[in-house]
């Protein structure tokens, strides 16, 4: 017990370390970055008013893509928002070099995001929190499962530094990279997160990144109306889910140019829209704010949601290094907008009650194409700085999670990260009988142990491995890995003795 005591004090103490350092890389990334897009948009207006100046701004822009492809030929693994990389270094299916992730992520993502692409600055946080945590356990000389835990606490204090959440950093490396809430796993990424979180307030202020007015409870009588709400989230949810996947597909069949200058498409588009819709660059915050704040059309709200879809899909295809968490909450609020201002016109809604259905779409959308429920829930919670309309949030998540799970919605991060390292995908086992499901721990005895070696109980046998969406058929030589889910078969009347010697291999030393 002192042991356990005593490491766990040691990794709040080496977390914090991780959490300050990511604080301040990631709060120079932020700034860095949203000062790009003020200059971006100063280069837009003027070309509005003096033309000529677009003969400055098409070659400039070509040169930072051209800088950012040769840093992705560099080092591929900085493409993208790089939580999928992440994930795959966390379940051993992947490894890189810290140093080279750092440095490049943090230059190409300064150039890419600060042009104002559709792109967000939470993805490379979270693997720039990932590289640090990677480095700082590499200099305490941490190996194995110490070392994963330090890189999920860095990718932890990247996306609290970035959102200034704390609680959604931590819940997101748990439930949508780690996949264990093992207490070692959450004591450490929540150290990571206060204290990176901590830095960023300190550059930023105490204010939430979306501060929208959201004091309206929504009323119980009314909850009838986010069903059909959370049924749309849920459907476009998948199809957004689906061109996320499907679309780096399709860059990959121009074969005019190489892959790590398909930036120079989205790059050069994004020109014309900074001129004529400026208000729609970026992440994605600020048309946030801008309908949360104003009234506006619905065919302008439409309009605007159908950009950030599409062009949004065309920028992360082409393996731009950004991330997509902003931008999906941008498409979630602009559904809700539609949605909200559409049903006041015909009169079943009161005005009053529209942002709140910007925020429930927002937690609604990263929901259904996420697929990480809790983490969407503290997120907006997080972001918008209100616990008022709890009830009414959870219901058009669920709603939304249901509809986007039953039309085939995948994990995003953990789809592609199989698709990353090319992982073998193996048919679905069904069998007649009683199963027991036990997920593995990091610092159990069952955790990196090849099944053969493992002493199973008596009158059980180990059928399937549940590796995120994989099914995997075990064999002597298979590796069980922490964030797995065993299915042991047994017969029924020994499954309360057999759930008891499982527990015993699979939870914490």
């Amino acid at each position: 017990m002192m042991d356990s005591k005593r490491k766990n004090l040691q990794f709040v103490g080496i977390s914090a370390l991780i959490g300050i350092l990511t604080g301040v890389v990631i709060s120079a990334f932020r700034f860095l970055i949203e000062k790009g897009i003020e200059w971006s948009l100063t280069g837009y207006a003027m070309i509005n008013h003096h033309l000529i100046f677009l003969w400055l701004i098409i070659p400039l822009f070509i040169g930072l893509g051209i800088i950012v492809g040769l840093l992705m030929r560099g080092n591929p693994n900085i493409r993208g928002s790089g939580i999928p990389q992440v994930e795959a270094q966390l379940a051993g299916n992947l490894e890189m070099n810290w140093f080279s992730v750092l440095w490049r992520k943090f230059v190409a993502g300064v150039l890419t995001d600060g042009t104002g692409v559709f792109m967000g600055r939470e993805g490379p946080s979270i693997q720039l929190g990932g590289a640090v945590g990677q480095g700082v356990a590499q200099g305490f000389k941490q190996h194995g499962s110490d070392r994963r835990l330090l890189i999920a606490t860095g990718a932890a204090a990247g996306l609290s530094a970035t959102f200034s959440a704390p609680l959604a950093g931590t819940f997101f490396v748990m439930e949508g990279i780690y996949r264990n809430f093992q207490p070692t796993v959450w004591l450490s990424a929540l150290t990571g997160a206060v204290t990176a979180n901590f830095v960023s307030l300190n550059v930023f202020g105490l204010t939430p990144v979306l501060p929208i007015f959201y004091k309206q409870v929504f009323q119980p009588m009314d909850y009838w109306k986010l069903l059909p709400f959370g049924l749309v989230l849920g459907v476009l949810g998948y199809f957004y889910n689906r061109g996320l996947l499907d679309f780096p597909l399709w860059y990959a069949k121009i074969r005019l140019i190489p892959w790590y200058f398909y930036c120079l498409i989205p790059i050069l588009l994004v020109i014309p829209i900074g001129m004529y819709f400026p208000a729609s660059v970026g992440g994605g915050s600020k048309l946030i704010m801008m309908v949360s704040t104003h009234s506006y059309p619905l065919q302008l709200i439409v309009f605007y949601l159908l950009l950030r879809i599409g062009f949004g899909l065309i920028s992360y295809g082409a393996g731009l290094p950004g991330g997509f968490f902003m931008p999906i909450l941008a498409v979630g609020a602009l559904i809700g907008a539609a949605f909200g201002t559409g049903m006041h016109q015909i009169g079943l809604l009161d005005s009053v009650y529209l942002n709140n259905f910007i925020v429930f779409g927002m937690a609604g959308y990263f929901t259904a194409v996420s697929k990480a429920p809790f983490t969407s829930i503290i997120l907006i919670t997080e972001l918008v700085g209100s616990t008022h309309n709890f009830m009414s949030l959870a219901i058009v998540v669920l709603i939304a999670y249901l509809s986007s799970d039953w039309l085939g919605s995948q994990p995003i991060y953990q789809a592609l990260s199989e698709r990353l390292t090319r992982v073998k995908r193996y048919l679905d086992s069904h069998e007649p009988t009683d199963l027991v499901k036990m997920p593995v721990y990091e610092y159990s005895q069952l955790a990196n142990e090849f099944v053969k070696n493992v002493k199973w109980p008596g009158e059980s046998i180990l059928i399937t491995i549940k590796r995120g969406n994989l099914t995997i058929i075990p064999r002597g030589k298979t590796k069980i890995k922490p964030g797995d889910v065993l299915y042991v078969l047994a017969h029924k009347n020994n499954v309360g003795y057999l759930t008891k010697k499982l527990k015993e291999l699979t939870t914490s030393y």
